[in-house]
């Protein structure tokens, strides 16, 4: 969702404060607090905090920093301060190191050296993951190849 148009800050500014708070000197249009309740947990009518968690839950939605940060920037007259702004880099930063890769099937052995000769074979390694003592992970998409080399090994799956 695209940031909202800027405020007047003639007559609705904001202001960030380096505690990370975010004022608005003289209200907000209710479209501009919707987004930054997006962004930052509000305080009071005029006060919304940001935190390291705040942004996570917006970013969640497929919201950006960059239209918070074009925002922040916009509604205020003054530079970000150096803490919001490294919270913000901060944030950026751990963008897109998780993921979700899709579902996969959790394969249990009945012992420690099954799911070592398992794991370890030519055809299976490349099809599944050693997760544990006596678990194998198994990507949906490659479950059917995997039951296959499983069975050729004299082993089906149950």
């Amino acid at each position: 969702m695209p940031a909202p148009t800027p405020v007047d800050t003639d007559c609705c500014g904001i202001k960030v404060l380096p505690n990370f708070d975010i004022v608005a000197l003289d209200g907000l249009r209710p479209a501009d607090a919707l987004f930054l309740d997006a962004f930052a947990d509000t305080i009071s009518d005029r006060v919304w905090t940001l935190s390291v968690a705040s942004p996570l839950s917006a970013l969640d939605t497929k919201r950006t920093l960059k239209d918070l940060h074009r925002y922040l920037a916009q509604a205020s007259s003054q530079p970000l301060p150096q803490t919001v702004a490294t919270l913000l880099d901060d944030t950026e930063r751990r963008l897109g190191k998780v993921r979700d890769t899709g579902p996969v099937h959790l394969i249990e052995c009945a012992d420690e050296a099954l799911a070592a000769l398992l794991a370890g074979d030519r055809r299976l390694r490349a099809l599944c993951t050693r997760l544990g003592e006596r678990q194998l992970a198994v990507s949906a998409e490659k479950l059917p190849a995997f039951r296959k080399a499983l069975l050729a090994q004299g082993y089906p799956l149950a």
